[in-house]
């Protein structure tokens, strides 16, 4: 074949399967999922496509990454990565809840909520990203009151306490939290 741009089709799900770099779409084709060269091995009936341009992976599995936790649901929150290693990125994580602590986990809300900027690690290469808060570096680095919207200070005691309206939260406080209170 030639060279295809992302969703372009390129067959019909009944002459061959996509391997890697395409995808069957709901309209039964199976269309390129990257720019570069499809291949259609027609014994095995198979279709891949070759990349054009090989970008090195910056999700690995192991890399530390930051994120704003978008949602929280009562067994994943959905992270929007931002950053790894001072480069910028643009990556969906999901945080299962097996993946938050060691202990068991009643209340998701107890460890992270939505706004709060996470340092978490990667566990897969693929999408969607699988990150975990489990380690003591990992967790929350920053926090916003869930009553008045202003920054958590980290107090000495191991809670968040909001400075304008004197809330306290728990969070999964991750080491080099932003703000402590002196």
């Amino acid at each position: 074949m030639s060279f295809v741009v992302p969703g372009e089709p390129l067959a019909v799900e009944e002459e061959a399967l996509p391997v890697a770099g395409a995808y069957t779409s709901r309209d039964g084709y199976v269309r390129a999922m990257i720019a570069g060269s499809a291949t259609l091995d027609k014994y095995r009936k198979v279709l891949y496509v070759k990349a054009a341009v090989k970008r090195e992976l910056l999700l690995r599995p192991g890399a530390l990454v930051e994120g704003v936790v978008v949602s929280v649901s009562s067994d994943v929150a959905v992270v929007k990565l931002y950053g790894v290693d001072n480069v910028k990125i643009n990556a969906t994580g999901l945080l299962h809840v097996s993946q938050i602590a060691s202990e068991c986990v009643v209340d998701i809300h107890d460890y992270v909520r939505p706004s709060d900027v996470i340092k978490a690690k990667v566990l897969n290469s693929t999408l969607p990203y699988l990150v975990s808060i489990k380690e003591p570096i990992t967790g929350v680095i920053l926090a916003y009151c869930s009553n008045c919207g202003n920054v958590l200070y980290l107090h000495s005691a191991g809670y968040l306490k909001c400075k304008n309206c004197g809330r306290q939260e728990k969070r999964k406080i991750a080491v080099g939290y932003l703000y402590v209170l002196r």
